[in-house]
């Protein structure tokens, strides 16, 4: 069996056990911050929306997101996501409902610890898809 030289003990061992800690502080953090159950997030205030565009602060989208073209006014932290229909296409290469269920990116690690339902998918891709056509409509 290998000797545990001294310097490894007194330097090493404590240094990996700090990063062992905040890595797991990290993901706790993360675990708790993001599980979004009640949608409530950086925005509180009550808001009174349609049935469809609700799942956004349902499922706590409006902890990072806004969708201007709807109205819905959330965190600053991830784009807005007025144009995110033909965008997640662009840049993933798949549509949004198939990036919802196989996230990549930032949002591999938002859903990581809150999978999302087929119909809460479904939802979300209807109204990005709205939302896509009325920012389309008032570009041109």
């Amino acid at each position: 069996m290998p000797k545990i030289s001294k310097k490894f003990l007194t330097i090493w061992a404590p240094v990996l056990l700090m990063f062992v800690l905040i890595v797991a502080l990290s993901l706790i953090g993360l675990y708790y911050s993001l599980k979004v159950s009640d949608g409530i997030g950086l925005n509180t205030k009550k808001v009174s929306v349609a049935a469809g565009e609700n799942i956004f602060y349902k499922l706590g989208c409006v902890r990072c997101h806004n969708i201007k073209v709807l109205g819905i006014k959330g965190g600053h932290v991830g784009p807005d996501l007025s144009g995110a229909y033909s965008d997640v296409e662009k840049v993933y290469r798949e549509n949004v409902n198939n990036f919802l269920k196989y996230p990549s990116g930032t949002m591999y690690f938002v859903l990581m610890f809150n999978k999302l339902s087929k119909e809460d998918r479904k939802t979300i891709t209807e109204e990005l898809k709205k939302a896509q056509e009325i920012k389309n409509k008032t570009e041109k």
